[in-house]
């Protein structure tokens, strides 16, 4: 009885998490859809406001790396709280300042930020029982995707009616309601790694892990690659739809991502593959799956309902994907979570923002066929990576089988 009452309160407590974690990462995704608004209101081509987007990717990688590894030594609960009150406010300032510099660099103070999804993961993982956690990982992946597309469709709904700085307002309002629930949610102290350690050895500790933890960077190149192909492609996907052959408007094509939510909403399915097959393995097919769809959206860019396929598979690829290789690295290293997920995630978004620069470029070059194909060669890195992975892992199988 008491597992099952266990169990239950664990079950509320994330789904608060999910859905704040969500509403954080949605606002780092928010010039994306409002690129082309974005680039009116301020006077500059669409190419000039894309800095916009790469800038709270930089942000959000930087924030990860900076802010994330401080999980080890305060807990979660206080700098949630500290920075949730500041990316409001970053979010009112950005409404507010002129020009696309001062626009781009409110951006970056937001990405700064907006890390909290980062900090919830690794505390959730901490606190789930056992049992339960890849598909505790697994879920607030799918629910960082949900956020993500949300957002995107929220945001596409509301930037014609009340225009892109008060969608800010509004998405600055949302943040600061999840505050009281995820303090709720996070009531209980987490095991801290390295609380008495100083601040300048953390982050030290935290950057020699690429030397001394195989897994982090195994799993952290193989993501980069992928996310940069999800991110090159959704970056330009507005100007994709509303450009020919399509000429949808702003809203339709924010509405198409609902594709994308989609996606979100299946991929806690993977937490069970993950805790039943492995880490590896789930990577392996999710990529393998990621190839198929990027290599399909090279010949379907302008029949919709194919390309909403591949562009649905590709989405749900990446995340669960991600899913497994975060999962992956936070299992092999169970003392210091908090620093191995923030290498992790800042590999992650740079790739992000790698994808999210290189995409326009490419759109430049030959729309979206252009993009795809570039995606396709990310993808086939990232799978050299995962045979290199595999191979690895194996070998140290034979290696411990004698001892065994």
């Amino acid at each position: 009885m008491t597992n099952r009452t266990d169990a239950g309160g664990w079950t509320g407590r994330l789904a608060v998490m999910s859905i704040a974690a969500a509403i954080a990462v949605s606002v780092i995704y928010l010039p994306q859809p409002m690129l082309s608004k974005l680039a009116s209101s301020l006077g500059v081509g669409t190419g000039t406001a894309s800095i916009i987007a790469t800038a709270v990717q930089v942000g959000y990688a930087a924030g990860i790396f900076f802010l994330v590894p401080l999980s080890e030594r305060v807990q979660p609960r206080r700098q949630i709280t500290v920075q949730t009150i500041v990316l409001f406010v970053a979010l009112v300032a950005t409404a507010i300042v002129p020009g696309v510099i001062g626009v781009a660099l409110g951006f970056l103070a937001i990405g700064l930020v907006a890390n909290i999804a980062q900090l919830v993961i690794p505390a959730a993982g901490k606190l789930a029982p056992e049992g339960r956690k890849g598909a505790t990982t697994s879920a607030l992946v799918g629910a960082l995707l949900c956020g993500i597309f949300g957002g995107r469709v929220v945001s596409s709904v509301l930037v014609d009616v009340i225009g892109w700085r008060w969608v800010l307002v509004v998405f600055a309002i949302l943040v600061a309601l999840t505050l009281p629930a995820l303090r709720w949610a996070l009531r209980k102290d987490v095991p801290l790694g390295a609380a008495k350690a100083a601040y300048g050895p953390l982050l030290w500790s935290t950057l020699r892990l690429v030397w001394t933890n195989s897994t982090l960077v195994q799993s952290a190149v193989m993501q980069f690659f992928a996310f940069a192909t999800f991110n090159s492609i959704w970056t330009v996907m507005t100007l994709h739809l509303t450009g020919a052959p399509f000429h949808w408007t702003v809203l339709q094509a924010g509405l198409f991502g609902l594709i994308g939510l989609a996606a979100g909403i299946v991929t806690p399915l993977t937490g069970r593959l993950i805790d039943r097959h492995g880490a590896l393995p789930i990577v392996g097919a999710f990529l393998a799956l990621l190839v198929v769809a990027t290599l399909a959206t090279v010949f379907d860019p302008t029949v919709i309902w194919l390309f909403g396929i591949s562009t649905f598979l590709l989405t749900w690829a990446n995340q669960s994907m991600q899913a497994a290789n975060q999962n992956r690295v936070l299992v092999a290293t169970p003392d210091a979570s908090a620093q191995a997920n923030t290498l992790f995630m800042v590999f992650v978004f740079l790739g992000g923002s790698f994808g999210a620069f290189m995409g326009p470029l490419a759109f430049g070059i030959g729309g979206m066929r252009a993009v795809a194909i570039q995606g396709v060669v990310f993808t086939v890195i990232s799978l050299v990576g995962w045979v290199l992975a595999r191979t690895v892992s194996r070998r140290r199988e034979r290696v411990a089988a004698p001892a065994s």
